[in-house]
This record gives C-alpha cells, sequence and structure tokens, in this order.
C-alpha cells in the first residue's frame, strides 16, 4: 500500500507538471506567433473585413495530446479511422497457410516454456497461491460428465478459434464504431469505462488472475486501436491534418481553405507523409486512396495518419484524417502507467499461472475478452504496430516484447495442455469416477464455482481461461517477428515507404 500511495502521488505530480508546461508552451507559441515578423504586414492588411478573424486570437489549433478535444462535437469524421483499422499495413500480411504453419511451433515453444516457468516458480517459491487440492463428489454419472467435459473443451476450443478467424470482421461491425464512436460525447463515455475497467482491474490480479489480466488487456487494446479523430487541424499537424474548414479553426493559424485567412500568411500550406500499403480504395473524384503516416513536428509522437488523394500528376491531395491511436494521449498514458505499471514486476516474472480463481466471473470476464482482444492485437500485431517506429516503440514499451507475450502465451498454453492432460483435473476423462480432484487456484472459488456449475463449470472456466493469453500474444509475437523481418530483409532500414509532400 506504500507503494501504491508514492506511486500515485508520483503520477499526480507529473500530471500537474505536465498540464503546466503544456499550457506554457501554449502560452509561448501565442506570443512567438504575435510577435511573428513573417506575420507582420501594414496597418491596412491586419484590418480583416471577416468578424470572426477579427475576434478570434492567432494561436495554435487544438490537439487531442492530453484528452479528446471538441467538446459538444457530433458527426466526427471517423470514417477514414475505421477505414485505417481495416486495411492499413507497412508490410504485406502473412498468409493463412503460414499462420497455420506457425501455431503449432509457436504452441511447441510457448508450453515449453510454461513448463520451466511454473517448475522455477515453485522451486523459488514465488509469491502467490499456486493451487489448492480440493475433492468433489460427481453430481452426473460417470460417462455424462465426461461427454459434458469434452464438449465444454471442444466448444469453447472452437468459440476461440472462430473469434481469431472473424476478428477482422469483428472490428469491422462491432469494434470500430464502438472504439472510435461519431461524437464527442460517445467517445468520452467509452474512455471513462475503459479508464475504470483498467483501474479497477489493476486490484484484481492477486486474487483473480484471468479477470484482472482481461480486464487491463482489454483497456490496452481499446487504447490501441481506438483513434483520436477531431473537426479540425492542428498546429502540430496532426490528428484533422490538412485543409482545417472549420468554423471554429477561422483566425488561427493553421486555417486554411484555398489561401491562408490570416494576412501576410502563405497560401500555400504543405506537410509531408510516408505512404503506406493497404486498400483504401477510390475516391468520388476517381482518384485512388492511399494511406499515410504524418511527418509531424518532432515533440508530437504519434501514428498520426490520413488518406491522401494521388491526383493524374503523381501528386497528393489531403482527402480525410484517420486520426490518431489512444495510447498516445496522455490521460490513456498516465491510466495505463497507474494500473499496469505497480503490477509489471508480476508480468515479467511470469505470475500469471498463480492466483487463479475459477467461476462464473472468470467464464464470463474470459468470454467477453476473447472476441474483443483477438480483434484489437491481431489488428496490431500484424499490421498496425508496424506502420511506425512510435507504434512499434509503444508495444515494445508496454508489453517489455517478447518477455510478456512469452510468459502470458506459456500460461495459456500449459494450461490448455494441463487440463487435457489430466493435471488439473485427474478424473476429467474417467467415467467410473465417483468423485474427483481439482487443483487449480484457490479453494474457496473451486468449492464455490462447484456449488454453482458442478464439474462443468470448473472445465468451462479453466478451458476459456487459457484461450484468453494464447491467440493474443500469437499476433503479438509471430506479426512482430514476421513483419519486423520482412522490414529489416536484406539490409533494409524501418520506415522506406515513400515520403511525398502534400498539399
Amino acid at each position: 500500500s506504500t507503494r501504491l500511495k508514492r506511486f500515485c502521488v508520483a503520477v499526480a505530480c507529473w500530471l500537474c507538471v505536465s498540464v503546466f508546461a503544456m499550457a506554457t508552451e501554449c502560452q509561448v507559441s501565442d506570443i512567438q506567433e504575435r510577435q511573428s515578423p513573417s506575420t507582420a504586414t501594414n496597418d491596412s492588411e491586419e484590418q480583416s473585413t471577416d468578424p470572426k478573424v477579427a475576434a478570434s486570437p492567432r494561436r495554435r489549433c487544438p490537439d487531442s495530446f492530453f484528452l479528446q478535444e471538441g467538446i459538444g462535437s457530433r458527426g466526427l469524421p471517423v470514417e477514414g479511422a475505421w477505414l485505417y483499422n481495416l486495411e492499413a499495413a507497412s508490410v504485406p500480411v502473412p498468409s493463412g497457410k503460414m499462420k497455420l504453419v506457425a501455431l503449432p511451433v509457436f504452441w511447441l515453444i510457448c508450453l515449453a516454456w510454461g513448463t520451466f516457468q511454473r517448475k522455477a516458480q515453485l522451486h523459488w517459491h514465488v509469491p502467490g497461491e499456486p493451487g489448492q487440492q480440493v475433492v468433489f463428489e460427481r453430481s452426473l454419472p460417470g460417462g455424462w460428465q465426461v461427454l459434458l467435459n469434452a464438449c465444454c473443451v471442444v466448444a469453447l476450443s472452437a468459440y476461440a478459434i472462430g473469434a481469431y478467424l472473424l476478428s477482422q470482421r469483428t472490428m469491422e461491425k462491432v469494434l470500430n464504431p464502438l472504439f472510435t464512436p461519431r461524437t464527442w460525447a460517445g467517445h468520452a463515455s467509452v474512455a471513462a469505462l475503459m479508464f475504470a475497467v483498467a483501474i479497477g482491474s489493476s486490484f484484481l490480479l492477486r486474487s483473480n488472475w484471468v479477470v484482472g489480466a482481461a480486464g487491463l488487456f482489454l483497456f490496452i487494446g481499446w487504447a490501441l486501436c481506438g483513434r483520436t479523430v477531431q473537426e479540425s487541424t492542428s498546429g502540430h499537424g496532426q490528428v484533422g491534418l490538412g485543409p482545417s474548414r472549420a468554423d471554429t479553426d477561422i483566425g488561427m493559424s493553421c486555417h486554411k481553405d484555398g489561401a491562408a485567412v490570416e494576412s501576410g500568411m502563405s497560401g500555400q500550406r504543405t506537410f509531408k507523409a510516408r505512404l503506406l500499403a493497404g486498400d483504401a480504395g477510390v475516391a468520388a473524384s476517381g482518384g485512388r486512396l492511399r494511406f499515410a503516416i504524418v511527418q509531424a513536428e518532432p515533440e508530437a509522437v504519434g501514428d498520426d495518419a490520413v488518406l491522401l488523394e494521388q491526383v493524374q500528376d503523381g501528386k497528393f491531395t489531403y482527402h480525410a484524417p484517420c486520426g490518431r491511436s489512444n495510447i498516445f494521449r496522455w490521460d490513456c498514458l498516465l491510466v495505463c502507467m497507474a494500473a499496469f505499471g505497480p503490477n509489471l514486476p508480476s508480468f515479467i516474472i511470469g505470475a500469471g499461472s498463480f492466483n487463479q480463481c475459477v467461476g462464473v466471473l472468470e467464464l464470463l470476464c474470459a468470454l467477453i475478452y476473447v472476441p474483443v482482444g483477438y480483434s484489437c492485437f491481431a489488428v496490431w500485431g500484424f499490421r498496425l504496430g508496424l506502420t511506425c517506429r512510435a507504434s512499434t516503440g509503444i508495444v515494445m514499451i508496454i508489453t517489455f516484447w517478447p518477455v510478456i507475450n512469452l510468459m502470458l502465451g506459456g500460461k495459456g498454453c500449459a494450461t490448455l495442455v494441463h487440463l487435457i492432460a489430466q493435471q488439473y483435473l485427474p478424473q476429467i476423462w474417467s467415467p467410473s469416477a465417483t468423485t474427483f480432484e481439482f487443483n487449480r487456484g484457490f479453494a474457496s472459488c473451486s468449492e464455490y464455482a462447484y456449488s454453482l456449475g458442478g464439474e462443468t463449470l470448473l472445465v468451462a472456466s479453466t478451458t476459456i481461461a487459457a484461450w484468453v493469453h494464447i491467440m493474443s500474444n500469437f499476433s503479438f509475437l509471430f506479426g512482430f517477428v514476421c513483419g519486423l523481418v520482412r522490414k529489416h530483409r536484406n539490409g533494409v532500414e524501418t520506415d522506406t515507404e515513400p515520403l511525398v509532400t502534400v498539399a
């Protein structure tokens, strides 16, 4: 508790310093822009006939670096962000056949690591409950119970595999509208919910690991695949980059509609962007659309992306924003640090095989997490996490790649194999047994789960809990390795996609 209090105090201090620094930067920016010689003009030029221009201060437009800008906005331009999640890539995605070949290799590596990890933890007496043994009487005839056990393992495994195969469809139909809403109110509501899930889950890891881990990675999945989009452009060239046509931006230094509104400003404002792969479709005018990562100012770190339209002469014009991943916002980073940071040692040493609490809560949380987590981490592991250095770096920092992924992947594979191999429940496949032993997690949780659903609930909860950590870490491990190898093949450096200048 003392460490947690100190951490919270440190986060609060950092928050105050960050807010002060941001406010100071805005004030300095305002003064510099007002006093800049490049914008000085004669008295006649300084007078504007537009009352909005005359009333508006010359300053940088808002940028959603700390929180979502544009309170009350409706009809946010989210289509580009949705399309970016579905199609953008920097390298070709591995084929289905390659994934089928890689999956058994991943499984064997994780199983070997998980088995070694478990033995080492028991030998070194890692803090936590490795599993208490309890004995129950079977409430059903042995043959029927074995059949139910087999159906649970097969059906829930098929559910997890199906969720992985349908991850693209889940992202398109469910997660894109949910994680990147069209309204500011919707975005703020989802963000508040995810912040609460992250903070609440951080307190459950010692009493119910699967529920706590599922909540934390649900938050991380939203932070990675949810995208911040605003109506106006930014002084950093972020989020809504390009010609800002929002009325609220009139009179600001970033406003442009054919020509700059401010007197003395150049009408030709351009920016640089690095083209990505992926099918972005065709614009209404017939030009090909391309995804691109904005080359922002050095202090503006993020994966800000846009849709560009390629015209006939080979040049590119701005078409629509694709937004910025939520993980690059300060509020998301601070919540991630507060929820994930104090528990980082537990993830690094692989404490996920300890402190299990089988039951209805574990079952329901795992059923919810699997389609959401699989979709988010498949999208990020195979495609979006490789689009720029900021995206790759943020994932490697958060997950200590590949340490935590290997730890959790090993835990998931080992849990499923140990269940099937009769280590958690020795009588799982024995039709003649009248009693059975169960030794996964806390005894109190096992006893309560048995009172609700008998042996069937114990088997079902353990099965889906194992799948929580399998395919999402497969995406991070295999997807990242495959993508990085392709990026660096033959000595090719990262970020070698064509760099273009956009009008």
